[in-house]
């Protein structure tokens, strides 16, 4: 009798499958919540990030502006053109070291100037973008 009880104990039950199942579930929803499986997007940072992950279409409200975008496209060429921004010309863009830096042609107020901006990469994806410049941080999404 004490030989069965000992063997019924270690045998698996319909709880501990139960238990391991929920287990199981939670750890993939955990998995799917932290890489934006629900998003399909995944985000890169850094010396990680490519090209091919960069070039497109990028636009942010324009402050003040209900329903009107600015922003910039970047073409695999290296070339790039402003979205929205007639006083400000992005004109060419490369990455250097988890950085993008756009050649920016600034034109208002009747004089123009041309120069290098650089940009932290925080995070980029398929759908979105965030920069980061000093202590200011720039959101884009991906123009469709």
């Amino acid at each position: 009798m004490f030989g069965r009880i000992l063997i019924n104990k270690n045998k698996p039950t319909k709880y501990t499958f139960l238990l391991a199942l929920a287990v199981f579930l939670l750890v993939t929803a955990i998995g799917f919540i932290k890489f934006n499986f629900f998003d399909d997007d995944i985000y890169i940072s850094g010396d990680s990030v490519t090209i091919e992950d960069m070039v497109g279409s990028w636009i942010e409200p324009i402050p003040g502006q209900k329903d009107k975008y600015q922003g910039f496209t970047l073409h695999d060429d290296s070339t790039a053109e402003s979205i929205n921004m007639n006083t400000l010309l992005i004109q060419k863009w490369r990455l250097d070291k988890g950085y993008l830096v756009l050649t920016e042609k600034s034109i208002g107020n009747g004089s123009s100037s041309i120069g290098d901006e650089r940009y932290k990469i925080d995070v980029v994806g398929k759908k979105k973008l965030r920069l980061i410049r000093g202590s200011y941080s720039f959101e884009y999404e991906r123009k469709k």
